[in-house]
Order: structure tokens, then sequence, then C-alpha cells
């Protein structure tokens, strides 16, 4: 599939705008628009709809290796976070929600294959659908210190999330609802909760504080929730249904009747969203005049609004499943899959005709790796103060022969008919034939952390033996110089087999 796709793919979906803080885009000199894709939805989506006519020709999944582009804000780490990157990506798509479960399943358990096979020990979480679309996502995550992803893992349950899905359950505070009505609070140039805290002598749990946002068409949103809480973006972008979440300027403080520093939701004009971890209990909060704060604030009593759940949930928490303390971990995201159910085949018309006569939508699925991250995380998770430790399987190379030094005539001529023997026996083999130091070539072997390294010196064939050493393990073994070419074949045979 094209890594450069039509704009007109991705206005259909609304894609081209709602995204646009990460699409790389550019015109040709028709001055037609045009995008480096991130992703293909779009454009299996069109394919299916010109291609697959009946539920005969269905369920169909496509897959390709491709360079992808998204403009980052902070790429780091090598090939952790990049603006170019490869993927391989695949799209599920059947005639209905059960045929999707199948397909989700099957790619799920690929990926947990995949990457034990690997080496990487991912663990699949749960996760925030995005930019994506439709309702159900699942990350493969890597626990390491090097991600900037945020995974809360429960202690008492299989429950696994990212910060961005993850939920809590949440335990009332005993007290009950306010008797008596909101009275106002002098509190002159106290304006964070920091230092109501300090001044009021209460808990930044009995605060409440209002986010003013900005939501589509010019809307403004008021987040309500506790003082010890932090607002959520993930959850808020999908609540707003908006790329980004944008917070009010002066302007819009004014439209709400909102004061910066003691914004309440008490008569505030505003849509308001009041987090569910906001108790039946009195608060106090801003009482949208400078220098004033309102005591006794009950949420459903003095203000309204719409629950929702946009708080981030933080380490020790509870499980919202079983109760089980939760542990917060960094990871890396080696994958991800998507149950796109009709999210795009309604919007871009994608139709088939089905057994009953009618016409119904595609019900999709997507599924990614991100093949430059995945070696990154292979490199970040298996390696030791000497550089890589390659998991066999993808390895560069099986064996890494060293000769030691290469001028002597015996050692070259013992090195070459290896190399030659092993190259015979279908060994995928590095041979170092340069002139260096034993310190250098071992140094470098070390570094680029090929699995088996052999090596052939003039000590050792003075002994009659060639070494050999797995790069996960501290100490060599000498081989007899006439047996070494079958042993080595032999070693490489069962690390094969044990992939």
């Amino acid at each position: 599939m094209p890594v450069m796709t039509p704009a007109e793919l991705w206005q259909e979906t609304g894609r081209w705008d709602s995204m646009d803080a990460i699409l790389f885009k550019l015109r040709d000199k028709s001055a037609h628009e045009f995008l480096v894709s991130y992703t293909h939805e779009e454009v299996v989506t069109h394919h299916a709809r010109s291609e697959i006519l009946s539920y005969r020709q269905l369920p169909a999944m496509v897959y390709h290796f491709q360079s992808k582009g998204r403009d980052e804000l902070r790429p780091r780490a090598g090939l952790l976070r990049t603006r170019e990157f490869v993927m391989k990506d695949a799209y599920s798509i059947d005639a209905d929600a059960a045929g999707l479960d199948r397909s989700y399943e099957l790619q799920h358990q690929a990926y947990v294959r995949i990457f034990e096979r690997v080496g990487l020990a991912a663990v699949s979480v749960e996760s925030d659908t995005g930019a994506m679309g439709g309702d159900v996502a699942h990350e493969f995550q890597v626990l390491t210190e090097a991600g900037d992803d945020r995974i809360l893992i429960c202690s008492g349950c299989d429950y696994r999330a990212n910060n961005e899905k993850a939920q809590r359950r949440i335990v009332a505070v005993a007290g009950g609802q306010a008797a008596a009505l909101p009275s106002e609070i002098s509190t002159p140039g106290i304006s964070t909760i920091d230092a109501l805290v300090a001044s009021l002598g209460l808990e930044a749990a009995d605060i409440l504080k209002t986010v003013l946002l900005k939501g589509k068409d010019g809307e403004i949103v008021a987040v309500v929730l506790p003082g010890d809480r932090e607002v959520n973006e993930a959850k808020l972008r999908k609540l707003l249904d908006v790329g980004d979440v944008r917070f009010a300027d002066e302007a819009d403080f004014q439209r709400a009747g909102g004061v910066a520093g003691f914004v309440g939701p008490v008569a505030l004009l505003a849509r308001v969203v009041i987090d569910t971890s906001v108790g039946d209990r009195g608060y106090v909060t801003g009482a949208n005049r400078k220098d004033q704060h309102l005591r006794d604030v009950v949420a459903g009593r003095d203000f309204q609004g719409e629950r929702a759940d946009v708080h981030d949930v933080r380490e020790g928490d509870l499980c919202a499943r079983c109760g089980g303390a939760l542990t917060l971990r960094r990871g890396v995201e080696v994958g991800n899959i998507f149950k796109l159910g009709t999210y795009y085949s309604e919007k871009m018309g994608a139709t088939y005709l089905a057994a009953d006569g009618a016409r119904k939508p595609f019900v999709m699925g997507s599924y990614g790796i991100g093949v430059g991250r995945v070696v990154q995380t292979i490199i970040e998770t298996n390696r030791d103060d000497r550089g890589i430790v390659w998991p066999f399987a993808v390895a560069p190379f099986e064996v890494h022969l060293v000769a030691l030094p290469m001028k002597a005539s015996q050692v070259r001529e013992t090195s070459d008919a290896l190399y030659a023997m092993l190259r015979f026996e279908g060994v995928d083999i590095l041979f170092d034939d340069r002139e260096e130091s034993a310190g250098v070539k071992f140094a470098d072997a070390d570094l680029i952390g090929i699995p088996l390294r052999v090596t052939v010196s003039t000590r050792g064939l003075a002994a009659g033996t060639i070494e050999l050493k797995l790069r996960n393990e501290a100490e060599a073994r000498h081989i007899a110089t006439a047996e070494a070419g079958r042993a080595i074949a032999d070693t490489i045979r069962r690390m094969r087999e044990a992939r």
C-alpha cells in the first residue's frame, strides 16, 4: 500500500483535520493534497469497498510492512519514538461482530507468540482507542524503565491497563451530603489547591478544582474533580471527541462567568463534566469571584453536570475489578490491536451484500507492530555493560567468527575452511577477518552481541582446539579443531529448534 495517500480518503473519515497535529501533509505540483500515512485504515477500507462485493468473500485479512510518518513532538531513545518508522500492520474485514471477535482473538494469540519468540516479555493491557476509533483495544507493553507509557497492574487479579484507559474502584468518603447551603469564604490571594490546604486546614481531596477547556465548535467545558486528582487527557479527548485538549483562554473565562484562580462549578455558564471521583458530600470550590471561595458545595444539589471518569489512576489505587492494590510501571508499547467495528466502513460507505440481500457495513479490526521499536526494545531489555545480547530468533547473524591473527597462515586457512563449511551447512555467519587486536575484536563481538562467538587463534590451534562462547554465558569451551565444524552446526541446530 502506498506511503503517500490522497487527502480525500482521510477527509471521508474526518481524520484529515482531527489528527492534524501529528500528520505530515504535502501538495503535488497540481495542488492536490496528500499525507505521509502513519496507518492505513482509510486505504484498506477504500480497497474493500471496491473489491469485496458479497458476504461470500468474507472474512478477509490483509497485511503489509510499510514505512510510516508521524510528526512526533519529542522523538527520543533511538528507534523507540521516531518520525519515520516501519510497521507491520494488518486489517481484518468481517461480516459481523462475532467474526471480528474471532479475528481479534486470532491476532491477539499471534502477537503473544511473536513477542515470546523474539525474546520480549510483553504483556497485553487494556488501552484507549484514541484517534483509531472503535471501542476495544489492547496494547502489548514491555515493562522497562526505558518506556514512556504508564501501566497500572493489579496485585490481586489479571487486570492491566494503560493509564490512558485505567479505571479504579472508588470508595465513598464517610460524611454524606452537607446539610448547610454553600457559604462564601474570603480567600484573598489564595488561588491554588496547596494554598487552600494550608490556609483552611483541609485535605486536597476536600476541595474541588474546576478546569476550563475548549470543546468542539467553541464550546466551553468545565471539568470538576477533587483537588488531589489530575485530569486524564486521553479520557477527555474521547469524551469530547477532539483531537487534542486545549485550555480555555481569557475570553472563554469571561463568557463562562469564571475568574481564573477562583473558578468553580456553581452557576458557571459551561458544559459541566463531573468526575466520577466526586462524592456525595460537601466540598470547597471557587466562587467565580476574585478572592472568594464557597464551602459546603454538593454536586447534584448546588450544580449539575454529566458524570464521567476523566481522572488519572495512580499507584496504590484500588483495582476496579477485585479491589487489589494497583502498581504503576513504565512500559514500551511494541504492538497494538483495535476492534474498529464499523467506524470506518460507515463513514466511507463500505458495504457488502449480506446473505439476506441487505447491504451492510464491513466490521473491521486493525493490528500493528512497530518493527524498529521492537528492535530497540529487544536491545533495551537484552544487554549488559559490554553490549547487546541478541535473542537467537532475531540475531542479525547466528555465529561471529573471530580470527586471531588473520595474518597467520594456519589461522587464516582454518578460519576460511570453517567459514566455508558452516556456510555450506546453512549457518548465518559474520566473519571478522580484520587485522585488529584480540581486545578490539572481542569488545566488538560483545558489543554486537551475536549469540555464538567462535575464535580461531594461534594459541588454540597449537593446543588443537577452537574456542566456542555463547554471548549470554561467562565461560567459553574448547572443541577439538577437527570436530569444531560439526559441534558448531549442532549447537546452532539446537538453538534453532528451541526458538
